[in-house]
């Protein structure tokens, strides 16, 4: 029997289920159609999983009156089918490659190998169908449980509830699903956004433009909430309307998932506002590609980062780095979010987790010349 078949799979979530108290040791399991129906699958499945559980001592086949749990089952004898066996991990995800996802990626890997676990990754570039099959056919990728890059689109959160049903071991990255309660792993978004407005309005004592997607998502919610939570105790409330500046969440659409598209919406905004603010100004762009479209706005405005904007990005892309004003920036832990996801996702896929958990992982403020004054 092949180690990421769904009927060892499934035979290892009725394991825990009985350890978890679902079901009482030396009492019958419910019909083969009843299980069939309450764990997602065919009778066919059910009757292999029952095989599995008879042979390993876990259920007792009573002809003409059911499959009895063994009375006498001790927990060691109930480990997971998967024991000893190669397990393989995997991580799905729409959109271009990019530093967050390729970072992400490589701490799922350096924990696959150090676990001696396989790692498969399934991307989607063309829009989010494939990865919506992909979720719909995931007893068809032999991995035993996966790590979502999840969007606010239809369809995601009705795969994952049905998935979450069956018990099939998921992590989330980034953010979490909306409606479907799933471990995340996600990074202090609000916290990373305060420290940096905070920074800015005590070193030039003027208020911070914030310059963003409107949330659709949790995370663009928590960066707008750092943001406001700064401005508040820093005595600039009556400024956040006037400084909040919007333009539309493009997330979703894979039109705009290159890079050349993701700045267009950001520049249009970033013109407005340096056309009509007071210079010098200072501006906490949600993220670092929001903030290039800044340098876009003021290169065409013949106006100069450090000099007449001072400018908080959040992410850290190479990009930032790389500017002739480099960007200062919130750095995501890229490869720990990656590292920690398979983690998690391992101990799921143990059963050593009966409830989600959401793990919020540290920023830090990468401060370089586009916050400082330069007017030497």
């Amino acid at each position: 029997m092949k180690y990421n078949s769904k009927a060892v799979r499934l035979a290892d979530v009725i394991v825990q289920d009985i350890w978890s108290g679902n079901y009482d040791r030396g009492k019958y399991l419910p019909g083969e159609d009843a299980l069939a129906e309450n764990y997602q699958v065919s009778r066919t499945t059910i009757r292999r999983v029952l095989d599995i559980l008879n042979k390993e001592g876990v259920l007792i086949k009573e002809p003409n009156r059911g499959t009895l749990i063994n009375p006498d089952l001790k927990q060691q004898t109930a480990k997971p089918a998967t024991t000893g066996k190669t397990v393989t991990i995997g991580a799905i995800w729409a959109g271009f490659p990019d530093a967050m996802t390729i970072g992400i990626a490589d701490g799922i890997k350096a924990f696959a190998s150090e676990k001696k676990m396989g790692f498969q990754l399934f991307q989607s570039t063309e829009g989010h169908a494939k990865v919506l099959d992909y979720l719909l056919h995931i007893d068809e990728l032999g991995v035993a449980g996966v790590i979502l890059l999840p969007y606010n689109f239809p369809g995601y959160a009705d795969a994952l509830r049905r998935l979450k049903q069956r018990r099939f071991p998921m992590v989330c990255v980034d953010r979490p699903v909306t409606g479907v309660e799933l471990s995340c792993i996600e990074v202090d978004n609000a916290g990373g956004v305060y420290r940096a407005v905070v920074k800015l309005l005590v070193a030039f004592r003027r208020p911070v433009h914030y310059l963003g997607a409107q949330p659709g998502n949790r995370t663009q919610l928590l960066r707008y909430q750092g943001y406001l939570h700064a401005m508040n105790d820093s005595g600039f409330e009556q400024e956040i309307q006037r400084c909040t500046h919007f333009y539309p969440p493009t997330d979703n659409d894979p039109e705009f998932w290159p890079v050349e598209k993701k700045l267009e919406l950001p520049y249009i905004v970033a013109l407005d506002i340096l056309r009509n603010a007071t210079l010098p100004v200072s501006i906490m762009a949600m993220n670092d590609y929001a903030a290039r479209s800044v340098y876009r706005a003021a290169e065409e405005l013949k106006l100069r980062v450090g000099r007449d904007i001072m400018l908080f990005g959040f992410d850290d892309l190479p990009l930032a780095s790389c500017l002739e004003c480099p960007l200062s920036s919130v750095r995501q832990p890229r490869r720990e979010i990656g590292f920690e996801a398979a983690k998690q996702l391992c101990e799921e896929i143990d059963g050593r987790i009966s409830q989600p958990v959401t793990k919020v992982l540290p920023v830090e403020l990468i401060e370089r010349n586009s916050s400082r004054s330069c007017l030497d």
